[in-house]
């Protein structure tokens, strides 16, 4: 005797599967937790991180004039990931200093002034520092999102700078 479509889904059905309440709770609760840990963990991985830890602590010297050598202090970051990064912006993004990342330092690039006239950082940036987002693009370029959500693209600045203090 054949058994029909109908009866297959009666027999294989969750309804008639005869199994103590307790034992259905706890494997909801256990899928329950596992679904959750993975919900955390992809949200973790894709989200923004926080920037590895610094890996030199090369003090500036001093090379005359008022001027120092600053070698970058920064640790290694993963192409594509955004990272939170606060940059100091009170003397424009255009001060030498600006942007450590990466392992090295950085020069704005693009449209639009990377300082005012008196040397401040332009609008559209906190001040004295921006609290945004930096994501390596490429070996040689990076991405600067800030606070306020103005966009600008950096090109990664070969070897130490050599500046003054900023004041």
């Amino acid at each position: 005797m054949k058994t029909t479509h109908r009866d297959w889904w009666r027999i294989t059905s969750v309804t008639r599967w005869q199994m103590p309440t307790r034992v259905l709770a706890v494997a909801v609760a256990v899928l329950t937790v596992v679904l959750v840990a993975a919900i955390i963990d992809e949200i973790a991985s894709s989200g923004v991180r926080s920037l590895p830890p610094q890996v030199s602590s090369v003090e500036p010297q001093p090379v005359g004039n008022g001027q120092l050598r600053f070698f970058p202090r920064s640790g290694r970051v993963t192409v594509g990931v955004p990272y939170r990064f606060r940059l100091y912006t009170h003397c424009g993004l255009d001060w030498p200093l600006a942007m450590d990342f990466d392992g090295s330092f950085w020069d704005p690039i693009g449209a639009g002034p990377a300082s005012d006239v008196g040397g401040n950082r332009p609008s559209g940036f906190g001040n004295p520092y921006d609290q945004g987002t930096v994501t390596l693009i490429s070996p040689t370029l990076a991405q600067y999102r800030s606070s306020t959500g103005t966009v600008l693209q950096w090109s990664r600045h070969a070897g130490p700078q050599i500046s003054s203090l900023c004041a």
